[in-house]
């Protein structure tokens, strides 16, 4: 049965543009990038491949190691893997139609028309990969519900009445989490279709971070007082919400909602958490995948990202430093 929807209201303006000149050279090659690279899910991809490996490679699962797991049998090893891909891609499908809804947004509250041709072009793009990834978990398994924590980074953005925090909490900090959720999916599946179709839309995201860098360099450039204040704490609090902790090979303080699919299948979750906590080099594996993946979030993408926009200062660092991201660098 599927989840009942949500209803958010949105208060940002619209604006109307009527300087049709080409003010920002950069944004219109980006808008002409965004068409050449346009692709369709039905005919690109080629939907009558089976999906030929475990769409997740379970065995890097530090969970994998205990007892209980090996217990389960192959059968029910390959279920749970199908299971928890489902999962795991079902949070990329959501995020998807917020990313969707974002950008319809931002085609009517940003106040210049370059931008407003970038958005609409990445309307259709979120629109793209929320077929795509559609297509592909009910091939799998089937469509999980969303998880607390990303439905509550969504609806932050959408409910936001200025269209910079929007620009910032999705096209910087959202895509950027979209980017190395992906990567890492793309690591540790060993089904063709899914690298293929991953790769198609890591390209796409890429394009979207680029575009949300050059419409807010200079937007944050012009922001002072209060508003630009206000900026960089909602920056901050949407890093914090992406902030990845592992247990049990799986995320926490992040996202919360997998033990669901443990549930499904009745494995008491309590039970793999005791034999974890017994062995020091599982929890070893842990950080060590904790870590993995947030390089790739902070170091590769959202610190960077928030330096050049000066959203990570002298005033902001120090929550970055408590927060504990800026340590992925060293």
């Amino acid at each position: 049965m599927a989840q009942a929807p949500i209803t958010i209201l949105t208060p940002a303006e619209s604006v109307f543009d009527f300087d049709y000149e080409v003010r920002f050279p950069q944004l219109d090659r980006l808008y002409e990038n965004a068409k050449r690279d346009q692709w369709n899910v039905s005919t690109t991809i080629d939907w009558d491949r089976p999906i030929s490996g475990p769409p997740l490679n379970m065995s890097l699962m530090p969970f994998c190691q205990t007892e209980l797991y090996r217990s389960l049998g192959a059968e029910r090893q390959d279920l749970l893997g199908r299971k928890f891909a489902a999962w795991r891609l079902s949070q990329f499908l959501h995020g998807e139609q917020g990313a969707l809804m974002v950008a319809a947004q931002l085609v009517d509250a940003v106040p210049d028309l370059d931008a407003k041709l970038c958005a609409a072009a990445q309307v259709m793009d979120e629109a793209r990969h929320v077929e795509a990834f559609r297509k592909y978990i009910t091939k799998l398994d089937r469509i999980y519900p969303i998880d607390p924590t990303l439905e509550r980074l969504l609806r932050a953005v959408m409910e936001h009445e200025r269209w910079e925090p929007k620009y910032t909490g999705m096209q910087i900090i959202t895509e950027g989490l979209a980017i190395a959720a992906f990567r890492f999916m793309h690591a540790q599946t060993g089904d063709e279709l899914l690298k293929e179709l991953l790769e198609y839309i890591m390209k796409d995201e890429s394009r979207h971070v680029g575009f949300g860098m050059l419409a807010l360099r200079d937007a944050v450039r012009k922001l002072s007082g209060p508003a630009r204040n206000s900026l960089e704490e909602f920056a901050f609090a949407a890093c914090d919400m992406t902030i990845t902790k592992v247990e049990n090979g799986v995320p926490r303080d992040g996202f919360l909602s997998y033990h669901m699919v443990f549930d499904e299948m009745a494995i008491p979750l309590d039970q793999i958490r005791l034999e974890m906590n017994q062995n020091p080099s599982w929890k070893d594996a842990e950080r060590e995948m904790e870590k993995q993946f947030n390089s790739m979030l902070f170091v590769d993408t959202l610190i960077p990202c928030l330096r050049q926009l000066s959203l990570l200062n002298d005033r902001t660092e120090p929550w970055y430093a408590e927060l504990g991201v800026l340590s992925f660098a060293a």
